[in-house]
Order: structure tokens, then sequence, then C-alpha cells
């Protein structure tokens, strides 16, 4: 290997490269929300094929990628484009593959880990942080619909207006009615 200064040609083939490698990474993830769907589930048999299932899809995504990779031959911009799109997709879907395997082989979350060396693993593997962490929201749904409480305050269906404003001890309810408490 030697270092020296780089041609303008070398410059611009690098920034494509780059920009094709970032392109592709990003479109794979389009890509693969487009051939697999998610479905909620709290079935385990369910679940696990599903995931079985992303697995062989983000494989077969990663190896026909870097096989056309292998494939592209030229020294023009746009075969130095679609060479780094291709590596992109690879390299994504790649990824996402260990991080799926690794979890499998029961890689210790860092969240979990309690050396560095495990915490290290962890993020090599994908299994840094829990924000990343998907498959509670893939098979485990959160209920995003509102939940009212029952008070013990009495509420009257109209709007009552002391001339107090909000702070005054005035409660607002979901259906956008002002009432007092009844003690008041």
């Amino acid at each position: 290997m030697e270092l020296k200064k780089p041609s303008g040609n070398k410059v611009k083939d690098t920034i494509v490269l780059t920009g094709g490698v970032l392109a592709g990474g990003a479109a794979s993830r389009g890509i693969f929300g487009l051939i697999h769907e998610n479905k909620a589930t709290e079935d385990a048999a369910a679940a696990k094929k599903q995931e079985n299932t992303a697995l062989i899809k983000r494989g077969a995504m990663s190896a026909a990628a870097g096989t056309a990779a292998v494939f592209i031959d030229g020294k023009d911009l746009t075969a130095t484009l679609v060479k780094g799109l291709c590596i992109g997709i690879t390299v994504v879907q790649g990824l996402e593959v260990v991080k799926t395997l690794a979890s499998r082989a029961g890689v210790t979350p860092e969240v979990s880990a309690t050396t560095k060396s495990q915490k290290v693993v962890a993020q090599i593997a994908g299994l840094g942080c829990p924000c990343n962490e998907t498959k509670g929201l893939m098979y485990n749904a959160p209920s995003f619909s509102p939940r009212y409480v029952k008070t013990d305050i009495a509420l009257e269906n109209e709007r009552v207006d002391n001339g107090i404003g909000l702070a005054g001890g005035e409660i607002w309810n979901s259906q956008d009615i002002w009432a007092t408490p009844a003690s008041a």
C-alpha cells in the first residue's frame, strides 16, 4: 500500500462510490420493506416463521447484490455508482442477517452486558442499542389507542366559566367539556 496525492478522477470516483454505497444501503431497507411485510403476532411459531422468512430474503438480497457487484465492469462513473449501490445493499442486508443470527445465538445485548468485552461484541453484532431492537414492536405491537381513566370527579356536560381559567381548578376531559370538581 502506498499513499500518494490523489488525482481529480480518483477523488471523483471515490465520492461516487461512497455515495453509491450510502444510497444502496438506504435503498435496500426500502426494497426489503416492499418485499417483506412484518405482521404483528403473539404466536411464537408465526413470529419465528416471519423471522426465518426475513432472514432468507435478506440473505438473498445480499448475495444477489454482491454477485452483481462482482460482475459490473467499467471505469466510468455510472459503473462505479452502480457497483457502490450493490455494495451498499450487500453490506446493510448482511449486517441485518448477522444481527439476527447473533441475537439467536445468545449474544448478550449491550444493556445486559456486564463486561467490556460483552459490550464490544454486542456493538459489533448490532445488538448495542435497545432503540434499534424492533422485535418487540414487530411481534408485540403496542396499542396506541387512547386510554380513558375513570375518576372520582363528577363532571357536568357543559362548559363552566367562573372567570378563573384553567389554573382555577377546572378539569378538561377528552370530550372538550369544562367542569369543576364535585367538591367545589
